[in-house]
């Protein structure tokens, strides 16, 4: 046997690798590339665990020997069950990829998308290749929403929690009956509410 392929062979009894995945639109994959796990337990119980889909790894990725955190990424895949497209390509040369019989197109990430947090969209390289790029429309649309100057702290419209919901529907609640009391009801003054009031009129004092 080449040494190559011993070392390689040796290699992979050593470590897990996986295809790291950032983001998935439908048939569409986020690749950020190629590594091997981390983390305390055996070669064996990594593979286990990623077979009933627990991607909760560090991952120390070949390229830039950067280290990606579970919440920088989407997807891990073992690598052995990954097949490359056009066949034989490297992972940062593939067009597509097979996995479990299903195809998906590849969108390349590159290392300064690894740790963005928020969505990514892809544009194409000369060479026919897509790249994954940040997203920056949500981020310029908030900004352009947000208040210049405000004292008091707003609930944002894209966030739908149940403390977020109850507060808008009181806030609401208290709206409607302040315009209600401002509107087709006038607010009664005392004299109208108790006409004996009248009576009971002090003089003013000199």
């Amino acid at each position: 046997m080449p040494l190559s392929s011993l070392r390689n062979q040796l290699f992979k009894q050593r470590h897990v690798e996986v295809l790291v995945i950032k983001q998935i639109d439908g048939e569409l994959l986020h690749v950020c590339g190629v590594g091997v796990l981390e983390g305390s337990g055996s070669v064996n119980h990594k593979r286990r665990e990623l077979s009933r889909d627990n991607h909760a790894f560090p991952v120390r990725m070949h390229e830039g020997n950067q280290v990606l955190q579970p919440q920088d990424f989407n997807r891990l895949v073992l690598l052995e069950e990954v097949q490359l497209h056009p066949r034989g390509c490297r992972p940062k040369e593939a067009v597509s990829l097979e996995v479990e019989g299903h195809r998906y197109r590849v969108a390349h990430t590159p290392m300064r998308c690894w740790h963005f947090k928020g969505l990514l969209k892809i544009e194409r390289t000369q060479q026919g290749l897509l790249l994954s790029t940040e997203d920056m429309s949500l981020i310029r649309a908030k900004a352009l929403r947000r208040p210049t100057a405000s004292t008091t702290t707003s609930v944002s419209p894209d966030r739908t929690s149940p403390l977020s919901s109850w507060r808008n529907g009181d806030t609401r609640s208290r709206t409607g009956q302040q315009g209600q009391g401002a509107g087709t009801t006038p607010r009664k003054t005392p004299l109208e509410l108790y006409p004996g009031a009248r009576e009971l009129e002090l003089e003013p004092k000199y």
